[in-house]
């Protein structure tokens, strides 16, 4: 039995997705099973990295599990590294970032280094997965590219390779059923270096509709993530982070080559397979879904 949190996100609901295609059983754990939707054949349990009291129940029989979090991350795997070691797991492969080699200190940085010795101290053999920016950022452009062809970037301009969460998922798949990754760190990226105007160009041929394009100043963006958060400091960090010209994932690496045997996806492919969200008729619901989860630093 495999166990993935964060089962209903992007990179969750794949990797679950690609379990089942290889026979395996699978435990999703969901705040909400009733409106997990996922496939049959997947044991939904009720539970949150959050919820501590919910972790037992959860990695009870479990073999390996994936973990991936949200919110206080740091917190989150320190509650599951605690349910690991009592419940004698064998394999952990944690969905970190990318942002723990970043060169500017920062919040996320910091969140997911002490996810990462959380997990270090589990007893558990581990694998670390640390993505740079998801192709899927590209949806926080929906609403002004709906409303007058426009993208407002956020992370600047500064040229890196991002990378797919199909990728991230098949990735962690291998990691996962695979020997050979334990106590190993991969920095995942996609196939090619491209800068958020190259990216918006990208988008806007697939659409068929030159979009203008702009960045965000720093200061509008901490106000943003400040907003969101209520960490105006940690906000201030993050987003120098962002902003930074020294970035981990400026180069392509091998590490999806090397884990799932196959080149990662470009990022044009996301592209024309997502044309939708942004037509006009796209629901705000749906929006908000394709928001909800992914990576940055």
């Amino acid at each position: 039995m495999i166990l993935v949190t964060g089962a209903t996100g992007k990179v969750g609901r794949e990797a679950t997705r690609q379990l089942l295609e290889l026979g395996l059983d699978v435990r999703a754990l969901s705040r909400t099973p009733e409106q997990a939707g996922l496939p049959g054949g997947v044991e939904v349990v009720a539970g949150s990295p959050a919820d501590p009291t919910s972790l037992d129940e959860a990695f009870a029989g479990v073999s390996a599990a994936l973990i991936v979090l949200s919110g206080e991350v740091a917190d989150e795997a320190a509650n599951v590294a605690a349910a690991a070691r009592r419940a004698g797991l064998g394999r952990i492969v944690l969905l970190s970032s990318a942002g723990v080699l970043h060169p500017v200190p920062h919040g996320i940085a910091d969140e997911h280094r002490a996810a990462e010795e959380a997990v270090r101290a589990s007893g558990a053999a581990w694998t670390f997965l640390r993505p740079g920016p998801f192709h899927a950022n590209t949806s926080w452009w929906i609403r002004t590219i709906r409303e007058n062809g426009s993208v407002r970037c956020w992370i600047g301009n500064n040229p890196g390779a991002p990378v797919d969460e199909y990728d991230i998922a098949s990735s962690a798949v291998s990691a996962l059923t695979q020997d050979g990754h334990e106590g190993r760190s991969y920095l995942l990226t996609g196939p090619q270096t491209l800068t958020s105007r190259e990216q918006a160009r990208i988008l806007g041929d697939v659409l068929g509709r030159e979009l203008a394009f702009s960045v965000a100043p720093a200061e509008e963006v901490v106000e943003v993530f400040a907003g969101i958060t209520g960490d105006r400091a940690t906000a201030v960090t993050n987003v120098a982070a962002l902003h930074s010209p020294r970035v981990p994932w400026a180069e392509p690496t091998t590490a999806v080559r090397d884990l799932t045997g196959r080149e990662p996806r470009p990022y044009r492919r996301w592209a024309v397979e997502n044309e939708a969200l942004f037509a006009p008729e796209q629901s705000e619901q749906s929006q908000q879904s394709q928001q909800s989860e992914g990576s940055v630093v």
